[in-house]
């Protein structure tokens, strides 16, 4: 044990799933280094699979569809930057292969990027749903936005949807949300005998604080901040 005056907890944050079925199995995360580093080796490995001899168009498209769930900030960044690797770094190495590419964006709110505004939200779409001009290359509008869409399952091939449709996919990266780690749940916890109970009504499994960004219930010992 250490014994404390003031307590700063800035913890952060994981990912969650909200029990969908083989998301942890089958999908990537992106929210440690080390996730980074297994994206990128996922993304070549798709690139690599589809340039093997004798794949029928639709299996080279399969591997080259890029599934990202979640439509907030972390899932439109790593799209856009997806789209960007396809423009500028495709035409070096894959070039044959850029006209079987897929980035299937999928969100169950109906819209994206939920707390911006409206003309942030209306550039991020037009961007991402351009078209791409590569010389050599018939024009490539890879990107497309999937509203209303809420995952029901995914497996080593597919991603299932509540409406019954799917989506084969040679990658899928889960970004649809964060949750508290088991260090903040404990805390909460320890304090639902004070005010933090009622604070939970808002605060949903975070540590409810006032606007100095004390911890409430916590006697003004303890202060909280970030995810």
């Amino acid at each position: 044990d250490v014994n404390y005056d003031r307590l700063l907890f800035s913890v952060g944050a994981q990912t969650t799933t909200f029990g969908t079925p083989g998301v942890e199995e089958y999908c990537n995360y992106l929210k440690q280094v080390g996730d980074a580093q297994q994206i990128k080796n996922a993304i070549v490995n798709c690139f690599e699979s589809a340039g093997l001899p004798d794949l029928t168009e639709a299996e080279i498209q399969k591997e080259l569809t890029f599934v990202i769930v979640g439509a907030g900030p972390t899932g439109i960044e790593f799209a856009a930057e997806l789209l960007d690797f396809i423009e500028e770094n495709g035409p070096r190495y894959y070039k044959q292969l850029l006209p079987y590419v897929r980035i299937k964006i999928v969100e169950a709110a109906p819209s994206i990027l939920r707390p911006f505004e409206d003309g942030m939200k209306d550039e991020a779409i037009r961007r991402l749903t351009r078209t791409i001009e590569i010389e050599g290359v018939a024009t490539l509008r890879p990107c497309e936005i999937l509203l209303n869409k809420q995952v029901s399952e995914v497996t080593a091939n597919y991603v299932y949807f509540k409406d019954g449709d799917k989506i084969q996919y040679g990658m899928s990266l889960w970004a649809a949300g964060i949750g508290p780690l088991p260090i903040t749940t404990n805390m909460v916890e320890a304090l639902e005998d004070t005010e933090q109970k009622g604070a939970q009504e808002f605060a949903r499994g975070r540590l409810g604080v006032d606007p100095w960004l004390r911890v409430i219930g916590g006697k003004g010992e303890g202060f909280a901040f970030g995810d």
